[in-house]
């Protein structure tokens, strides 16, 4: 009797790869616990532009991640996309009650913002 080993290794594999991908990756919701002012996003009239803000705790999906150099690039229900550059880990949620239980805790993040990317800046201890 011969054994194929690849057959059932390659979905053990898999999940183990997986599993190791750190989050958020490309593709992944993720509910912010702060809200994003001035968004950009493409217009349905030709010529003009829309600007809108983005509440607490929306879903955003995840379109590019760079966990190494901590960026994250999202697109919001309305189409427009955010940069977040920066410590945004601790204010990213697999759900929406986690993070508006989050939001409520800890507030608004003082947030420094330069076109379509955000920054979460310190707030000067004196």
């Amino acid at each position: 009797m011969r054994f194929h080993f690849v057959p059932l290794v390659l979905p053990v594999l898999s999940i183990v790869f997986a599993a190791e991908q750190p989050w958020p990756a490309k593709g992944d919701t993720v509910y912010v616990s702060a809200a994003f002012k001035k968004v950009s996003a493409p217009s349905p009239v030709a010529g003009t532009k829309m600007e809108y803000d983005v509440p607490p705790c929306a879903a955003l999906v995840v379109t590019k991640a760079d966990p190494k150099k901590d960026r994250w690039v999202t697109k919001d229900p309305v189409g427009g996309s955010e940069q977040l550059e920066g410590s945004w880990l601790p204010r990213m949620h697999k759900t929406k009650p986690e993070c508006e239980e989050r939001y409520a805790t800890a507030g608004e993040p003082n947030i420094a913002q330069s076109g379509g990317a955000y920054k979460i800046v310190p707030v000067d201890s004196k």
